[in-house]
């Protein structure tokens, strides 16, 4: 196999996932989503805990996964979802984009720690911020040349 093409099984199995409490922000950040081309069909959780079930559930060796993740949630906080991630085996397959009302700079900091986070964004994701996030380098390679998930 050549270095091509286990470059394009890689960049084929992209996960992105939707990870917010609010209903409303979860509606609105998939819409945007689908609209910037980032993913057809986004999973969403209302927790953390959820989401971690589904990525350690998930038996596709070669995927990789984008969270877009809030903070502040009910049963497993994006703060206790992201410190799971770091003892996972999977931790190197995750990149998360920090999506949080949230303007409290010890969170931007604290944000710094976590290698899978890319960056970090107020609430609601618009579309320059969506763009901005698909053209980060740690996943731009998931992406084609027009911006749509390789």
């Amino acid at each position: 196999m050549t270095a091509d093409s286990l470059m394009a099984i890689d960049m084929a199995n992209l996960n992105v996932l939707i990870v917010d409490d609010d209903p409303i922000f979860v509606m609105m950040h998939k819409l945007k989503v689908k609209m910037s081309s980032i993913a057809d069909n986004p999973q969403t959780h209302h927790n953390g805990k959820s989401a971690l079930e589904s990525i350690i559930g998930n038996n596709e060796e070669d995927a990789s996964y984008l969270i877009f993740l809030d903070i502040n949630m009910p049963v497993m906080s994006g703060w206790d979802l992201l410190n799971a991630l770091q003892v996972s085996p999977l931790a190197t397959k995750v990149f998360v984009a920090l999506v949080t009302s949230s303007v409290d700079k010890r969170d931007r900091e604290r944000a710094k720690r976590y290698p899978q986070v890319i960056g970090f964004y107020e609430k609601a994701l618009n579309a320059d911020t969506c763009f901005e996030i698909k053209a980060n380098p740690a996943i731009a390679h998931f992406f084609v040349n027009d911006g749509t998930l390789n």
